[in-house]
């Protein structure tokens, strides 16, 4: 929704508390000033330049917020002083977080700053009094000294492997005074695409054994029958035998 900056302040004197409505109202006119413009975008918990790429101020009182996506820029003092503030979701589209950012978010815990962030301005984080955990996805280009200042309770600054001395030159970090360690977190390495292993072929079939072909059915031998001759003769001693007998 479009607004401009005499909206927003109207809007803003509606939902802060009496306490905290004059220092409310201070730090936003001070964000608005910065930017060149009338119309602003304002979602219903953050107030946006008009074409949604920068964060002017947070108008919630809750818990938690999360970001717009799209968003560029984490304006200067956008969540300054925003003490019901525990968590914070910062969008992968995020590539500068400006100085005095999350300054004096007293109930924010832990932060992680995705791989598209190149720029943490000093202050950003400072006076963080219950900030125990930030996680860096990736090694920004520009790092203030000063971005974790007077966080007391801050123990674990979470850097990717290899980049430790780069953090600790760009916060002047000495082991022997700071409460917090900086520790690298080691790349997860993808298992490589084990392929399966081939599947066994099965054996051919093989063909039976082809059926023993019978014998052949051997025909007995046929009896011969007496030839002509032969009979001839049986007749010729038949005859013979009768004569001698008469």
């Amino acid at each position: 929704m479009k607004e401009s900056k005499k909206a927003i302040l109207e809007i803003l004197k509606k939902k802060s508390s009496k306490k905290n409505e004059k220092f409310e109202n201070l730090v936003l006119n001070l964000a608005l000033q910065k930017i060149d413009s009338d119309s602003f975008e304002y979602d219903g918990e953050g107030v946006y330049t008009a074409d949604g790429k920068r964060i002017i101020y947070c108008m919630s009182q809750g818990e938690n917020f999360h970001i717009q996506e799209g968003t560029i820029v984490i304006g200067e003092m956008a969540f300054r002083g925003k003490k019901n503030l525990k968590n914070v979701i910062i969008p992968d589209t995020v590539v500068s977080i400006e100085r005095d950012a999350f300054y004096d978010c007293d109930d924010l815990e832990t932060v992680y700053l995705p791989a598209s962030v190149k720029e943490v301005r000093g202050y950003s984080f400072a006076e963080c009094d219950k900030l125990k955990r930030v996680t860096f996805a990736s090694v920004p280009e520009k790092l203030g000294r000063h971005t974790f200042d007077d966080c007391d309770q801050l123990r674990e600054v979470f850097v990717p492997e290899g980049s430790a001395s780069f953090f600790r030159k760009a916060l002047h970090y000495d082991e022997s005074e700071s409460e917090y360690f900086i520790l690298e977190v080691k790349k997860e390495k993808k298992p490589t695409d084990t392929k399966k292993p081939a599947e066994e072929k099965k054996p051919a079939d093989t063909k039976k054994p082809a059926e023993e072909k019978k014998p052949a059915d051997t025909k007995k031998p046929e009896d011969k029958k007496p030839t002509e001759a032969k009979k001839t003769e049986e007749k010729k001693k038949a005859d013979k035998k009768t004569t001698n007998t008469k």
